[in-house]
Order: C-alpha cells, then structure tokens, then sequence
C-alpha cells in the first residue's frame, strides 16, 4: 500500500467535531473578568470547574428533589386483568387522551369517591364482576382437572 492511499485511509477515519452541548438543567454562571498578574502560576482551570459544576449540579438536585416532594408519592400495583373488548376500548381512548389506563382509574377513583351515589353504582357493577370472575376460575380450574386426571 502507498502511502498516499493510507493517509486518504487515514483521514476518512477523522469525524467532525460536534460542539459541546449545553445542559439545560445546569445553572451557568456569567465568568467574572478578573485582572491576572503576568508573572502568576496558572490556575488550575479543570479542578475549578468541575467544583463548580458539582456545586451547581448539588444547588439543581435539591431544588429537583424540592419539587418532587411537592407531588403524592406513588407505589406499584399489582397488575390489571380486565376483559378482552374493555381492555381494547379503554386502552385505544387513553391512547387518544395520551394518558395510561392507570392514570385513568386513578383519576376515576379520585372523581367517583367524592359521589356516595355514584361510589355505589360503581361497587354494585364491580361486585357483579368480581363473582363472574370467580366463577370462571371455578369452571377452569374445573375444566383442567378433568382434562388432567391425575394419574
């Protein structure tokens, strides 16, 4: 290989340079004009910097975890079982809304538990399904154990 082909090897390897982006959570401060002596030692720049820059990240993480004491905590739930043709419908009007379905039930639970009457009409439907439900893990378990004598 010639030389001339490596260094034109060499040099497609070279990407641009992109220029360093600016945090937009990073509080900057203005750099403050500050008269040097010309016979002073340098000052150690990068030590400087990253003080600051740990300081301000410090001073923007509390002020984060401030913020996040404002909003109610939240905790996992186990996961939701609905009907197949619910599940569908309800899952394609939140998509439309741009919410999740438990965003939903949250603020469902959240208007509906201020209503006694309509606390009620929702605890009667859920009563009626929650023994249908029942009754069809009865059937399959049923179901499995005659498919599945035991030996």
């Amino acid at each position: 290989m010639s030389d001339n082909v490596l260094n034109q090897l060499r040099n497609k390897r070279n990407r641009p340079t992109v220029t360093p982006r600016q945090d937009a959570l990073l509080r900057r401060e203005q750099p403050q004009a500050q008269p040097q002596e010309q016979n002073s030692l340098p000052q150690p720049t990068i030590v400087t910097e990253l003080a600051n820059s740990t300081a301000e990240r410090g001073d923007t993480l509390a002020e984060l975890k401030a913020e996040l004491e404002k909003y109610p905590q939240t905790r996992r739930h186990s996961a939701i079982v609905l009907e197949k043709d619910l599940d569908q419908e309800l899952t394609r009007f939140c998509k439309e809304l741009g919410i999740t379905v438990e965003v939903f039930l949250e603020a469902a639970w959240t208007v509906a538990s201020t209503d006694n009457a309509l606390t009620e009409k929702i605890t009667t439907e859920a009563k009626r399904r929650y023994d249908q439900r029942k009754r069809v893990g009865q059937i399959k378990r049923l179901i499995t154990m005659l498919t599945n004598p035991s030996k």
